[in-house]
């Protein structure tokens, strides 16, 4: 039997009757047919298709057995492959096969998290493991934005355009485009990448330039953006909903404790397991408290502050000297014995080694004392 369509049906949450044809995977409406909607109740409480065929100028109807449908071409969706993590960062399988798939698909992707949690290191490896070019641009940075995104205009024996790094960035097909610290850029930016970034225009125009062309976006070229967002970061912008809408957005997620100490162990396997824990205990406490309501604190120690830790410890700093040196001065010591600072010195203070009581006094120091009886 030649069918046009084979529907099979199904209760919606509403536990209304709904049906999708099998043959196209498209939804086939049934809202104003009442009796298609009771030929395909019927067809659901026997667990059957439904099957509609051309008989003369009219519609056939027949009930197929499950088992015995095989369509000739089917519809079917492909599962993104796995492209394999790196071994020196830490980040979800999902999250990881996500980021991959978009920018081997040419998409737009927005990492939004605190600082200090490999934002925009997971997207050099993410490019680095699909062997993708990648233009990085600082956003945050950017003082001539013009300048900066489309190109500069020069007198010398006549008017000279030169296109910018960003203009050559987006004619590179299967490229990948760094837009860091996009919350940080200056509103005129967004304007420029308004279009730029926009899924049914890609397109720049070069407005310095004579005749103002318009320049394509190379087919491939996926948009990475990075963003803070929240109270902490005061030199951030309010995004504009158009821009953000222009990205799929991922939270990159702080680490636990047990995979910061992996990671930790992973970048610096000379490193102290003691003072391993010690480090990575400290931030689990500081992030606990930072998530409770009301917290004393208001942020948490990045995962960058809490590698530099590491390193410093290998090279010979200890504890009370690394907090001292790169922990208390993220914590304001505003409001006396109230304030963050006195909270952090506290908590730090019981990991601090004084050193061993036993050795207080040894042998040596002993025979050192005068008139002593041994």
């Amino acid at each position: 039997m030649d069918f046009k369509q084979v529907l099979e049906g199904y209760y919606d949450v509403e536990k209304k009757v709904k049906a999708v044809d099998l043959l196209t995977n498209q939804p086939y409406y049934i809202e104003d047919r009442p009796d298609m909607r009771q030929r395909i109740e019927r067809a659901i409480n026997t667990h059957q298709l439904l099957g509609i065929y051309q008989r003369g100028t009219r519609n056939g109807f027949q009930y197929i057995e499950r088992d015995n449908f095989s369509p000739s071409k089917s519809i079917t969706t492909k599962k993104t492959t796995m492209i394999n993590k790196p071994d020196d960062f830490i980040i979800s399988d999902l999250k990881w096969r996500y980021l991959t798939r978009c920018m081997d698909k040419g998409k737009n992707l927005m990492f939004v998290g605190p600082a200090g949690t490999g934002k925009t290191q997971v997207v050099f490896k993410a490019a680095k493991a699909l062997d993708k070019q990648i233009f990085y641009f600082n956003l945050g940075s950017t003082q001539d934005v013009r300048a900066s995104l489309i190109g500069n205009t020069y007198f010398k024996e006549g008017t000279y355009f030169e296109e910018s790094a960003f203009v050559n960035a987006i004619k590179t097909p299967n490229s990948v485009v760094l837009l860091d610290e996009i919350s940080r850029a200056n509103p005129e930016a967004w304007n420029i990448l308004m279009p730029v970034l926009d899924v049914n225009i890609r397109k720049l125009r070069l407005d310095e330039k004579e005749n103002s062309p318009v320049i394509d976006v190379a087919d491939g070229v996926s948009f990475i953006s990075t963003a803070n967002i929240g109270f902490e970061y005061t030199a951030t912008r309010m995004l504009d909903k158009a821009l953000a809408d222009r990205f799929n957005i991922i939270e990159m997620d702080s680490l636990d404790k047990e995979q910061e100490m992996k990671l930790l162990a992973m970048k610096f396997p000379t490193l102290n397991p003691t003072i391993n824990e010690s480090l990575c205990d400290i931030s689990s406490r500081i992030r606990m408290e930072c998530l409770r309501d009301n917290s004393k604190l208001s942020s948490i120690v990045s995962t960058r502050t809490l590698l530099e830790a590491a390193e410093m410890s290998i090279d010979g700093f200890d504890i009370d000297e690394i907090a001292e040196l790169i922990i208390y001065p993220q914590y304001s010591d505003d409001g006396g014995v109230d304030s963050e600072r006195i909270y952090i010195r506290q908590l730090i203070q019981k990991y601090i080694q004084k050193g061993n009581k036993t050795d207080l006094f040894t042998d040596e120091d002993f025979r050192e004392l005068n008139n002593f009886d041994v």
